[in-house]
């Protein structure tokens, strides 16, 4: 019995250390996912604030790229003033230009960036880069649908790897237990 209990014991902490890497796995997978969604609002955002400084104005940089954030996962931008009215955008939710939280542009005022997901509504999401400039704020984004959506089929494929390492595991321990009984039955 007693080296029944150790065993156990040893399965106890192997499946904790199998446990502890399936989640780590996890975690860092979707972290560079998610952080990896950032690369195309943060080069847009700042393409657009270089047009911006270099004499355009907002109305001509968004100019018949109109996306419809509701349907399309390309990328979007809004350029708001330094009062945060916004001056002109390259997205569209429903035929109306979408409304960008005030409190992401106000943190940006003080920090120059920031880097947000946003969900102006239920089944959208957004990675979004918002940059100071010397006369506003630029807002620069893309849908995460695929993302999450990889994501989610990374989270089902560590589970899957985690159960079968439970299910080979376990059964790795019952047989070992029944040789290991058989033997000292033996001596």
């Amino acid at each position: 019995m007693i080296i029944a209990k150790k065993m156990f014991m040893y399965w106890i902490i192997i499946m904790f250390v199998i446990t502890f890497a399936c989640s780590l796995t996890y975690l860092v997978t979707q972290q560079a996912l998610r952080l990896g969604a950032n690369e195309q609002p943060a080069q847009l955002a700042v393409d657009t604030a270089l047009k911006l400084q270099n004499g355009k104005n907002p109305a001509s940089i968004v100019q018949g790229d109109t996306v419809d954030l509701s349907k399309s996962m390309d990328t979007f931008v809004m350029i708001y003033d330094h009062n945060k009215n916004l001056q002109a955008s390259s997205g569209m939710i429903n035929g109306s230009k979408p409304s960008y939280p005030i409190g992401v542009l106000a943190n940006t005022a003080r920090n120059g960036e920031e880097r947000v997901t946003w969900q102006p509504q239920n089944g959208l999401r957004f990675a979004t880069v918002v940059l100071k400039y010397d006369n506003g704020y630029i807002v620069a984004g893309r849908s995460l649908h695929e993302t999450e959506n990889l994501i989610d089929a990374i989270g089902k494929l560590v589970l899957l790897a985690w159960a079968a390492c439970l299910l080979f595991s376990t059964i790795a321990l019952v047989i070992v237990y029944s040789f290991v009984k058989k033997y000292l039955k033996q001596s």
